[in-house]
């Protein structure tokens, strides 16, 4: 099959941890054309929720049901194993590997995995392979000829349209020049920082696993940054605070700085963040002109909340700097909320 990019997966190994588990506290999606779908009815007739997003490209999605909405899948049991393992979800025995649908399809890693290894393991080009082997014949095909239908009607929907490949290759050529310092944190960047720690919603705050395999989720809430243990069935416990008006961006070593140029290079070679400058352009009705200013200026925001992010573990840790370790944390902080996006994206 054509029109199919492995890039962002090439050089990549993994191996699933044991008594981790984080993939399974973001809310999972399952589509009725899986082959296990009624396998997994059969078994629980509650297992899904309908997942609740409005966008047209999203219908027949369901997500496994969490504890308490905001724990692990029903399914992970207290030794945090899966209970249905040989009828888990086609998502469940993929991840991290993520697809979206754009103008080709881009098969990408989600780096909220502690998993990934430079020893011998799974290879993540690999696994995408045998994922899209489990894909009923022409359901890759015709997911891809919609989106391509999509993306076939930009030209007429942005005036001075610019092609994605145009697009992708000035972004990138931007971050490989990218300045960090000084450290200058736009407005707009700290409100949406602020309104992820805010989030009443609480499967859309910040969370992180650390090396230990514990789940942590950070709220901002009566002036405080809280640090907050989550349990698998989603009992949580203060663990402790920071104050959030105390918290700036602090200085990162040489290494961590060359560590957050390539996860910054790694995301915007992803197809996913195209498609979101396109949507932004068509919502806010952007000349294409401006395409490249908005790419630029979307990345420097994503830039700047992750060393808002990187700034708040080292924070906790007491850190005067942040070293390449913390950066390694701060991309499983960061890319954590990107799961809690469908697996099988289509951003338009």
């Amino acid at each position: 099959m054509t029109d199919i990019d492995f890039t962002p997966l090439k050089g990549l190994k993994f191996n699933c941890l044991e008594g981790c588990g984080f993939c399974c506290s973001f809310p999972a999606e399952v589509r009725e054309w899986e082959k296990n779908f009624q396998v997994i009815l059969e078994k629980d007739a509650g297992a899904f929720r309908k997942w609740d997003d409005g966008h047209p490209c999203l219908g027949g999605i369901y997500a496994f049901k969490q504890h308490n909405d905001r724990g692990a899948c029903i399914f992970l049991n207290e030794n945090k194993r899966c209970d249905i393992y040989d009828i888990r979800a086609l998502l469940c025995r993929t991840f991290p590997v993520k697809f979206f649908f754009g103008w080709r399809m881009q098969l990408y890693p989600s780096m909220s995995c502690r998993g990934f290894s430079k020893d011998e393991c799974s290879d993540l080009v690999h696994l995408g392979k045998e994922a899209m082997a489990e894909i009923p014949a022409g359901r890759i095909n015709k997911m891809l000829d919609e989106s391509k239908a999509m993306y076939a009607s930009l030209p007429e929907r942005i005036a001075n349209y610019v092609p994605p490949e145009i697009l992708q290759k000035l972004l990138l050529e931007y971050v490989d020049k990218m300045v960090f310092e000084p450290w200058n944190i736009s407005e707009a960047s700290i409100a949406e920082f602020e309104a992820e720690l805010s989030s009443g919603n609480f499967i859309d705050l910040p969370t992180y696993l650390t090396e230990d395999l514990e789940w942590q989720v950070f709220k901002l809430e009566d002036g405080f940054v809280r640090r907050i243990l989550l349990n698998r069935t989603g009992k949580t416990e203060n663990i402790d605070r920071i104050v959030y008006s105390n918290l700036s961006v602090k200085t990162f070593s040489s290494e961590a700085l060359e560590t957050t140029s390539r996860y910054l290079r790694l995301l915007a070679s992803t197809d996913h963040f195209i498609g979101v400058v396109y949507r932004k352009a068509i919502e806010q009705k952007a000349d294409g002109n401006q395409l490249p200013d908005m790419a630029v200026s979307e990345f420097e925001k994503v830039k700047e909340i992750f060393l808002l992010k990187a700034s708040l573990l080292a924070e906790f840790e007491k850190w005067e700097h942040v070293n390449e370790k913390t950066v390694e944390g701060t991309i499983v902080l960061y890319d954590s909320y990107l799961a809690t996006l469908p697996a099988f994206g289509m951003i338009l």
